[in-house]
């Protein structure tokens, strides 16, 4: 039982990251390559800004929009199969 479980978790766990994989493909370039930096490259809002050459601040603002555009798709997600 525990490690069926177990799989429904994993499974679950995949499904999420499918979603937030399409989530972040609909992103424009900009947002989505500052997201990608950032979450999947571990690297700071300031290595990210000087890598690009633009405003730490502007990153935050990708980011912050990057996280709002992610919690929309899954919120309406499970509003629609939950």
């Amino acid at each position: 039982a525990l490690a069926r479980g177990l799989g429904d978790v994993y499974k679950r766990q995949k499904e999420l990251e499918l979603l937030i994989t399409i989530a972040v493909e609909r992103m424009p370039p900009q947002r989505q390559r500052i997201y990608k930096m950032s979450r999947e490259q571990g690297m700071s809002n300031d290595e990210i800004a000087a890598s690009l050459c633009i405003n730490k601040r502007t990153v935050e603002n990708h980011l912050t929009q990057a996280l709002a555009d992610i919690r929309k798709l899954l919120s309406l997600i499970l509003i629609i199969f939950f």
